[in-house]
């Protein structure tokens, strides 16, 4: 059985024969790996440990829309790695990460079951959602599985979706509060703060000419907070400072431009190019503003300096952080 560890969880590319006793599994995109997800992968782990058999997740190098309705593909949230982390931080022993193609796509879903999960995988238990499906055309779900189930051996769990207030969390939600800016409220949903990794790349320096040097990031990420200042945590080989961040087209110094990611990070003075940055994101302090002359530019980011400091200090309540999110 190929595979990759990282510090606890085994990375096994493709469906492979596994050899041992068992595993108890569950499988889906689980993109951004909130809450909803957390609830499920507890559950796994859970009963894991009580069968002492592997922790196993099924899931996928790209959404699956991507093949069976390309227009319908949503963007990702977080990337594989980010995903892989929060499932090894929540117990997850082996996470099978299956190429989805149009032929995986088009195999039954009771085929799946027998040939798969019972006869590679010798699945015990699965620990699924309420609303999750499988198989060509999505025609398996949680009551076939537990129909072969009695027939294979196997038991089946399902988890209840996990409510904030009157809202179901979902990826598709957790897109819109990002999209939306809302990314204090992204992180009660997530358990951690919305991030985005990234490489340092030179810009055009004009942060450095009015004494606010920023650290460009070029990211990956499908999924960006909209444009506006953050406050966030910077985190650069281990360690982490609290920073600014500027997403948005630079509106004072430009009439049209590119979006552009920037971090000020106060009293930094050592030079960032071509380093790996990752941004968390806390509260939205303000939006995007055009400003008559850099002067005033300064004077705002110095208001958004002290604003951020405030809130990360904790002297500023849940409720003051929410009402500065909206």
């Amino acid at each position: 059985m190929s595979g990759q560890r990282g510090d606890s969880v085994r990375v096994i590319r493709g469906l492979p024969p596994c050899p041992g006793p068992g595993r108890v599994i569950t499988m889906g995109v689980f993109d951004g790996v909130h809450k909803g997800h957390a609830k499920i992968l507890i559950r796994l782990r859970k009963w894991a440990g009580r069968m002492e058999l592997p922790a196993a997740v099924i899931t996928f190098d790209d959404h699956p829309h991507g093949i069976v309705a390309p227009a319908q593909r949503p963007p990702r949230l977080a990337t594989p790695r980010q995903c892989l982390a929060a499932m090894e931080e929540l117990g997850v022993d082996e996470v099978f990460l299956v190429r989805f193609t149009r032929r995986f796509s088009n195999i039954p879903a009771d085929k799946f079951v027998t040939d798969i999960l019972a006869k590679r995988l010798k699945t015990r238990r699965i620990v699924i959602g309420r609303d999750f499906v499988f198989g060509h055309q999505g025609r398996g779900d949680s009551a076939l599985l537990s129909r072969m189930g009695r027939r294979l051996e196997y038991k089946v769990d399902i988890v209840a979706p996990l409510r904030w207030q009157e809202h179901v969390i979902s990826s598709s939600g957790l897109r819109r509060l990002v999209t939306q800016g809302k990314v204090a409220l992204a992180r009660q949903w997530m358990g951690r703060p919305y991030a985005l990794h990234g490489v340092v790349e030179r810009g055009e320096g004009r942060g450095s000419d009015i004494g606010l040097p920023t650290a460009n990031l070029r990211t990956v990420h499908e999924v960006v907070p909209s444009p506006g200042i953050y406050a966030v945590q910077v985190r650069l080989r281990k360690k982490e400072w609290l920073g600014l961040c500027y997403i948005g087209k630079r509106p004072t110094f430009h009439q049209w431009g590119p979006e552009t990611i920037e971090t000020y990070i106060p009293g930094w003075k050592y030079l960032l190019y071509h380093k790996r940055l990752e941004l968390k994101f806390l509260v939205r302090l303000r939006g995007e503003r055009r400003f008559p002359n850099a002067g005033l530019l300064i004077n705002q980011v110095k208001r958004d300096w002290a604003q951020a400091k405030l809130i990360y200090s904790g002297r500023k309540n849940k409720k003051d952080i929410e009402n500065i999110a909206q």
